[in-house]
């Protein structure tokens, strides 16, 4: 009996699993040069003053966030940082931040009027 090879051993030119060529590298110029860009620091702190201000600090960390996640957005857009995703978080969490103040200081306008 002979296999494919033609000799008669049976094991004799099997090749082994993997084959040539296994653990070779894909050619490069995939993806980007140097991976995406980091975060700035305003995308973040805009980040962390909107989680601050909609959980402890209802006034002044909103307003901050707000303007430091329109900076950081506009930086992003510009190319000269990443973090856009970050920015616009802080400033959504920013802007839900001011109106829940806002509410807070109509209702509480509004309690102090009708207790008079």
């Amino acid at each position: 009996m002979t296999d494919q090879s033609g000799s008669a051993g049976g094991a004799t030119g099997i090749q082994a699993p993997g084959g040539p060529g296994y653990g070779a590298q894909p050619p490069a110029g995939y993806g980007y040069p140097g991976g995406a860009p980091l975060p700035s620091g305003k995308a973040t702190a805009s980040l962390v003053l909107g989680i601050v201000g909609l959980l402890l600090i209802p006034i002044i960390p909103p307003i901050i966030a707000l303007c430091l996640g329109i900076s950081a957005r506009r930086m992003a857009d510009r190319g000269e940082g990443g973090g856009r995703g970050q920015a616009t978080a802080g400033m959504v969490m920013g802007i839900i931040g001011v109106a829940f103040a806002a509410l807070g200081v109509v209702v509480a306008t509004a309690m102090a009027l009708s207790a008079i």
